[in-house]
């Protein structure tokens, strides 16, 4: 058993919507059977962090799915408040138009979702691979903060859920573990679920003896209880857990990449670049097709040369066909 992710809710973190939460989870794996698909998260992460994939805790990619599901619900709701508000107007305006035009140069892998939060989940690891990649972020944010960053319109987190450190958040009321068991036979699939419901201090909420309660806490308790009895709430405490299970020392930190002035030089030149290689690629695109196209911008992304792609126009007009031009394109490119 090893902590995953701390999630932080700032606003509206009481028991009664911990509760809510535990329901869309359960909702959700319900209709998927048990297998979300967290193997999209899971890919992001490799592709972005490379070698420093290795040192995430287990199971961060499940839990950190959960969040950016968490996320999704939080934004479905703004979305409820801002639904009379002209679209121009609203607080995600461009970068839903900044997303939508790179989904249109260059379509994303995971197809869109008829769930409304799928497809929200999918539009945040659509930002972050044509907008807000880990490359561009990891001098300057942490995992966690590159996470929430990738959900939300600025950099100014609102009401909703927060992605937490190891150190908690001073100013919480309660705490809220939720436990998540993990198919052996499948890393990726949860086959169970459970809450635990924590005063500040980490003591189980709902183990209040009358003795020790005021009588506010009793008909907190016992409305709680009501509540978890007639959702089928799964409840169980960390106490026993730990004696069940063994346990990894957990491992969570302040997640950056170390910086590296040549590789970051390097980064600036490729950022400066990168409105020319979109514009031969559409070039590509239209006389050859999308596949020859996929190609050329594999190889044009690791040329910071601009002398270099300048000499790459001349082909792309006189080419006869894509064969030529993907020849002459190696040619130009060869060491």
């Amino acid at each position: 058993m090893t902590l995953a992710m701390r999630f932080y809710k700032w606003g509206d973190g009481t028991p009664e919507n911990a509760l809510a939460e535990y329901r869309l989870f359960r909702e959700r794996l319900q209709q998927l059977g048990g297998q979300l698909p967290v193997a999209w998260l899971d890919r992001l992460l490799r592709d972005q962090l490379g070698d420093l994939h290795a040192t995430l805790p287990p199971q961060f990619a499940t839990a950190a799915f959960l969040f950016l599901l968490q996320r999704a619900s939080d934004e479905e709701q703004r979305q409820f408040w801002h639904r009379y508000t002209p679209p121009e107007e609203r607080p995600d305006f461009h970068l839903r138009f900044a997303l939508d035009e790179a989904l249109t140069a260059e379509p994303f892998d995971i197809p869109p979702q008829t769930d409304p939060l799928l497809e929200r989940v999918r539009r945040f690891l659509a930002t972050a691979h044509s907008l807000r990649p880990w490359r561009d972020y990891g001098l300057r944010l942490d995992l966690l903060d590159w996470l929430q960053y990738l959900t939300q319109p600025t950099r100014s987190a609102d009401m909703g859920a927060i992605a937490g450190d190891w150190e908690p958040a001073w100013d919480i009321n309660y705490r809220f573990r939720f436990f998540f068991w993990i198919d052996a036979q499948r890393p990726l699939r949860i086959g169970q679920m459970a809450i635990e419901l924590c005063r500040r201090d980490g003591t189980d909420l709902l183990s209040v003896t009358d003795a020790t309660a005021d009588e506010w806490e009793c008909e907190q308790r016992d409305a709680l209880r009501k509540i978890i009895g007639a959702s089928d709430i799964n409840i169980t405490s960390l106490a026993p857990l730990q004696h069940d299970y063994a346990t990894t020392p957990d491992n969570f930190w302040q997640f950056r990449e170390q910086p590296n002035p040549e590789e970051t030089t390097r980064r600036a030149r490729l950022e400066a670049l990168r409105p020319i290689r979109k514009i031969l690629v559409r070039q590509i695109e239209k006389r050859f097709g999308l596949k020859v196209a996929d190609e050329t911008r594999s190889i044009l992304e690791q040329i910071d040369d601009f002398d270099l792609l300048l000499e790459l126009t001349e082909p792309v007009i006189d080419a006869p066909d894509s064969a030529a031009w993907l020849r002459a394109l190696r040619q130009v490119c060869s060491p």
